[in-house]
């Protein structure tokens, strides 16, 4: 009886080993679920997304305004708060915060009260349809009681999103009435 007794506890022992454990769910194991991107966001790209902005401009280049062929239009009145020259599909344009009065203005990204703003579309040298904007340089304005004139003088300018290359423009633009 001790026999069938030890055989009886260890059968039952064993029973309760094997119904006691479960199977290994792998479903619970703990992976990362980014579907097909790898991104866990993938509607906000990181550094490591797949989208590249490349710039299209890719070395400095430089011009001078109001030389032969550039075209200034006239002045409604000398009170104008802003000048702007053309040649071809290029476009320079100047923007001070009030009317333009004799003195020198540093070019920066707003017009303030000694500064103006410096804004080139199509700069000569560079590919089409490129929006330069003025970091740094200057502007001395002369004005008389017909006329407005601009003298830039070393105006570095660069695109809004690539710090290179570089655009630098000399040169005058005006108007008279």
């Amino acid at each position: 009886m001790k026999k069938n007794f030890a055989l009886l506890s260890g059968l039952v022992l064993l029973l309760c080993i094997v119904f006691s454990c479960e199977k290994k769910n792998n479903s619970a194991a703990i992976s990362p679920d980014y579907g097909a991107t790898g991104n866990p966001n993938p509607n906000n790209q990181t550094v490591t997304g797949s989208n590249t902005f490349t710039n299209p401009a890719i070395e400095n280049s430089s011009f001078v305004v109001g030389d032969i062929g550039w075209s200034n239009p006239s002045c409604v009145s000398t009170g104008s708060t802003s000048l702007r020259a053309t040649k071809g599909l290029t476009e320079v344009v100047l923007t001070f915060s009030g009317v333009a009065t004799t003195n020198t203005y540093n070019i920066s990204s707003q017009p303030a009260a000694n500064s103006c703003k410096l804004e080139i579309l199509n700069a000569p040298g560079q590919p089409a349809g490129i929006m330069w904007y003025g970091r740094s340089g200057s502007v001395i304005v002369t004005t008389t009681s017909t006329s407005i004139n601009a003298q830039l003088l070393n105006a570095v300018c660069t695109q809004s999103t690539f710090n290179f290359p570089l655009v630098t423009v000399s040169g005058n633009l005006g108007c008279s009435q």
